[in-house]
């Protein structure tokens, strides 16, 4: 039975209490026994509260992949100095009153100069992808396990990316040498096409959910977009000047390019035909925040475009991240600031401060997600957890994540967050 503690309840006293007559069999008691009793009644009728919460054994040096059905870490093996690894898999924790600590459902080794890059569960299995912990002239390796044993069912060279046809595309690059590209049958591994191109920085560009071309920025200049079914050259746009600046990146369904840190120019991705171009004083990447474009420079300073038009649309000299962007709000981080990073709304329209929420630290996500989190360290508490939604004048306080100490991430409508013994703590996003 749940006690509830109310303090000392006492009544006012009287000097002069007047006489009161008793009446048989029937016995008044004060108001607060009366609420008291209640309350006890109460507490001791409702059952407590039951949640998702668990506790993910590991030590300093893990790092924790969430999936949709599983939980994994990867944690260097006990006893040895070469560098060996355990890959562990743990089943998400179901809702208990109190956490519960997880239990492995089977443990494989990992060979040393490995690290792991991206986990993605798919049919009956869990994707790998590791790639060199050091630059050693080793290329990066995938691998499909069983999820529900850890047997490997294959193993390919290459960084892979799965998408919903049932591919694997793998990219196989060493610094300053040529790149193999391969796409192969998920279930098998069975390679379908392969394609060895110039050293070269690749992107995918997805339809629906499947990677339909690859884009490739040569280290010669030149942008060239691969058919992602057949491997087959779909366009090729040659190199304006070799001996300047030129990146270029994907958004959406435009190819933008930039020149010599100062022209951007945008072509349909299907066709190659220029959509706009416009020059701004210093940008070194192109990427797409919410309906616009975010212009950066490695220096510090953004520049915001209409996608459509290429209009600046408003600058900052601030090193600004934009996180969230609607059609009146851009939810921001500063990094740029003396008090150290903060993070604002921002009008969309013009880029002026509107709110200040002061400092939060982002919760990591690695796919596209509807929702941002952030959490805010109580020293000898834990962490506030809160939603971060450039509608709302302040961030949305949800829950109080007791023992973190941050290093938190969510995914599948979970967040996992290190804790003060080193271990991970998983609880259920609330809604």
């Amino acid at each position: 039975m749940t006690l509830i503690d109310l303090g000392e309840l006492t009544e006012p006293p009287d000097p002069e209490p007047p006489r009161r007559q008793h009446h048989r069999g029937r016995q008044r008691w004060p108001l607060a026994l009366v609420l008291v009793a209640a309350l006890v009644l109460l507490a001791a009728a409702a059952p407590p509260a039951m949640r998702v919460h668990g506790t993910v054994p590991a030590g300093l040096g893990s790092v924790l992949f969430l999936t949709e059905e599983h939980i994994f870490t990867v944690t260097p093996a006990p006893g040895v100095t070469d560098g060996s690894q355990e890959l562990t898999a743990y089943v998400r924790p179901r809702a208990t009153v109190t956490p519960q600590r997880l239990a492995p459902l089977w443990r494989v080794p990992v060979p040393p100069g490995n690290r792991f890059f991206r986990v993605e569960s798919v049919t009956d299995g869990v994707l790998f992808a590791l790639v060199p912990s050091q630059n050693l002239g080793r290329v990066g390796e995938t691998m499909l396990l069983d999820a529900a044993t850890g047997q490997q069912r294959w193993r390919a060279l290459g960084f892979g990316t799965p998408d919903a046809s049932g591919r694997v595309l793998l990219q196989a690059m060493a610094l300053d040498e040529s790149t193999t590209l391969r796409s192969v049958e998920l279930a098998t591994g069975r390679e379908l096409w392969s394609r060895t191109v110039p050293p070269s920085f690749v992107e995918h560009h997805q339809l629906d959910g499947v990677i339909e071309a690859l884009v490739l920025s040569t280290s010669a200049g030149d942008v060239e977009v691969l058919d992602a079914e057949t491997g087959q050259l779909r366009h090729r746009l040659p190199a304006v000047d070799t001996t300047g600046y030129q990146q270029s990146s994907v958004a959406g369904d435009l190819l933008l390019v930039i020149r010599n840190s100062r022209t951007i120019t945008a072509y349909d991705l299907a066709g190659m035909v220029q959509r706009w171009q416009t020059t701004v004083p210093l940008a070194d990447s192109v990427t797409r925040c919410g309906a616009l474009l975010c212009a950066r420079a490695n220096s510090g300073g953004t520049y915001v475009l209409d996608s459509t038009t290429g209009d600046v649309r408003w600058s900052t000299s601030e090193d600004a991240h934009l996180l969230r962007v609607t059609t009146a709000r851009a939810l921001a981080q500063l990094r740029t600031r003396s008090d150290g990073s903060g993070l604002v709304a921002l009008d969309a329209a013009t880029g002026q401060v509107v709110t200040e929420y002061g400092s939060w630290d982002m919760v990591s996500n690695y796919t596209h997600e509807p929702r941002l989190f952030g959490i805010r360290l109580v020293p000898g508490v834990g962490a506030v957890l809160a939603r971060l939604d450039p509608a709302e004048p302040q961030p949305r306080r949800l829950d109080v994540l007791t023992g973190v100490v941050g290093n938190c991430q969510s995914r599948y409508d979970l967040i996992a967050c290190r804790q003060q013994d080193g271990s991970f703590g998983v609880w259920q996003l609330p809604d």
